[in-house]
């Protein structure tokens, strides 16, 4: 065959190969938007089996049942779970009702030293009071944000009227686990059958791909989450960061998404030094603290936990997030990471074939898909 004809028989392939995944993604797609509600929780159980799937076989390697290793498991992580809510609740409440009481004078220091010292240091004039505010806004110096307040209170009257649904989902998101992860092996087997012969072997080569490329991800990931959130509590808790619990729980929460945890521990510890300490050397140990734990999450947590072979960079994973929160809401931040990982391993694989073919190099033979 000569060389146009195996280009256009190449390019046909290609065409017929991309037509197809494009039906199909398009029904996924619709599927996903149609079901959201009803798949949200599935979605959200299928993500904790798969987590804790690993796990369970450990188990059964030593020969315990697999519904005796879920149940054990399952007490281990209640147990673990209501230990830290007994040990870190009345903290937090401690450190809740001393910000409550301490809030006069915070406010008093930020109008009478905060604000003096920003104005003489950048040169401006911020509004010291409520009236001077006031005066502000209906001057037109300082917009209100009208239609964002108005489309907040929409959402939160929606999500209000969602409550019943959504305690559904959440009751019955934990049973859905349970049943998966008895029988997470035997529907990736059963799966597996249902790829005809001829392309089993190159589609269970794939999904390992991706299953690496997940796997890595989500269980490193939040291993690093939640010893970055430790790192910024201990740390803040030692500067004397009024809520240092509550601002590492919430940055290990949200360094699932990268750069997005860290970023928060910064600015939050940052405006409760300054209301508590005005702009002193607590504010400097912050960022000195900051730049610590951004050095060893970058040099010792992510290289050992996570590793460099995970392949999914983090503008891709942001990207993703901010795409399918936007489409799904909660369910499109579920699957937004595996659909990510799905469509990274299939465009290499396109790219790979297209360098390998006659279109690329013409000393080459065009490869068959």
């Amino acid at each position: 065959m000569g060389d146009g004809a195996a280009d256009r028989d190449f390019l046909a392939r290609t065409a017929r190969r991309a037509i197809v995944g494009g039906i199909v993604l398009a029904v996924v797609l619709l599927l996903l938007r149609v079901l959201q509600a009803a798949l949200t929780p599935l979605a959200a159980a299928f993500v904790i089996a798969y987590l804790l799937d690993p796990v369970i076989d450990r188990f059964e390697a030593r020969r315990v049942s697999r519904a005796v290793a879920i149940f054990v498991l399952i007490g281990l992580v209640g147990a673990a779970f209501l230990a830290g809510l007994l040990v870190v609740l009345p903290k937090m409440q401690r450190e809740i009702a001393g910000v409550a009481e301490r809030m006069p004078g915070y406010l008093e220091r930020l109008t009478t030293v905060v604000i003096p010292q920003i104005e003489t240091r950048l040169g401006v004039q911020l509004p010291h009071t409520i009236a001077d505010v006031i005066a502000r806004v209906r001057a037109g110096e300082i917009p209100l944000p009208v239609d964002e307040v108005r489309k907040m209170l929409a959402q939160t009257l929606s999500a209000v009227f969602g409550t019943v649904s959504s305690l559904v989902g959440l009751l019955v998101i934990p049973i859905l686990a349970y049943y998966l992860l008895v029988e997470f092996d035997d529907i990736v087997a059963r799966m597996a059958l249902w790829v005809p012969p001829r392309h089993r072997e190159y589609v269970v080569e794939k999904a390992r791909t991706v299953d690496r490329l997940i796997s890595g991800f989500l269980r490193g990931q939040l291993l690093v989450a939640m010893l970055l959130g430790l790192l910024y509590a201990i740390g803040f808790s030692v500067i004397g960061v009024d809520l240092a619990i509550g601002v590492g729980m919430l940055a290990g929460a949200l360094a699932l998404v990268p750069y997005l945890g860290s970023a928060t521990a910064l600015a939050t510890a940052s405006i409760l030094v300054v209301l508590q300490y005005g702009i002193d050397w607590h504010l400097g140990a912050v960022f000195g603290w900051y730049v610590a734990v951004q050095a060893i999450e970058g040099f010792v947590l992510t290289p050992r936990i996570v590793g460099h072979s995970v392949g999914l960079h983090p503008a891709v994973v942001i990207v993703a997030l901010l795409i399918g929160g936007d489409l799904f809401g909660f369910l499109g931040l579920l699957v937004a990471v595996p659909g990510a990982a799905v469509v990274k391993v299939f465009v290499e694989e396109l790219f790979a074939l297209y360098r390998n073919s006659s279109l690329f190099d013409e000393d080459r033979q065009t490869p068959a898909i």
